[in-house]
């Protein structure tokens, strides 16, 4: 295809972004160039002069022409081709992206989220190769950057901090480190005041080096928010980084 950018014809626009110092806009496209005849036509399905399928999938709107098997798809929603297959998918309207049929009516609306960029790497969602990852709070993420979290020993959203996954192995773990490490004499008496960052609640627990887990859903996914000067618990979060480590990285 010829790029309207810049005059130049290649046949991927990925090829093209990685060569130049801007990328086209692929919908913009009006001409392309049959690689069998080097006759240069409007964008179409077939060659107007050979007869050559430029695709064994095309999509006119996206101007995309695939040889390869994906189970491709064109979402209006989207705006964009996807993979997979429509009878997979659906588009939900507030997220506005295409989800995998399971989480209809079963995930958490964030409106317009895949318009967002990963907070991890800070680059596009919405147009991505890479495959995402769907938490729980809705928040999405590339998902090598959901693995790259945990090798790291981080299992928090990036966005909003609640559990990307279910904890309730390392919290029952964190329930035998407690148990099995009274504090000293002078501190067992100690509360605090937190929030929990999985279900929102706030409540005043006894004070423990090791965490302090929530009375309303047993997260220790929590943070002190106020009351009397405390003995510093800034090493928390490394023992959990060591935890995590431990339990989840493989």
């Amino acid at each position: 295809f010829q790029t309207p950018c810049c005059n130049k014809v290649y046949t991927c626009r990925f090829c093209h972004d990685e060569n130049e110092s801007h990328c086209v806009n692929r919908k913009d496209v009006t001409e392309l160039v049959c690689t069998n005849c080097d006759t240069r036509q409007k964008v179409q399905a077939e060659c107007e002069n050979c007869s050559l399928r430029f695709g064994k999938y095309t999509c006119l709107e996206c101007k995309l022409f695939d040889d390869e098997e994906k189970n491709q798809y064109h979402c209006d929603g989207c705006g964009i081709c996807r993979i997979g297959g429509r009878d997979k998918f659906f588009h939900c309207e507030t997220c506005n992206m295409c989800l995998p049929i399971k989480l209809k009516n079963r995930h958490r609306c964030v409106e317009n989220v895949s318009r967002s960029n990963c907070p991890v790497c800070l680059e596009d969602i919405h147009t991505s190769r890479i495959p995402c990852h769907i938490p729980e709070c809705g928040h999405l993420l590339h998902r090598t950057c959901f693995e790259e979290l945990f090798q790291a020993g981080h299992y928090a959203c990036p966005t909003c901090q609640t559990s990307l996954i279910d904890m309730s192995q390392l919290w029952k773990y964190l329930d035998n480190e407690i148990e099995m490490t009274p504090m000293p004499p002078e501190y067992r008496d100690f509360k605090a005041e937190i929030l929990c960052k999985d279900c929102h609640e706030e409540s005043v627990v006894k004070f423990h080096v090791v965490g302090l887990k929530c009375i309303n859903c047993g997260s220790y996914n929590t943070c002190r928010i106020k009351g009397s000067p405390k003995p510093d618990v800034s090493g928390k979060s490394y023992l959990y980084k060591l935890i995590l480590k431990n339990i989840w990285v493989t």
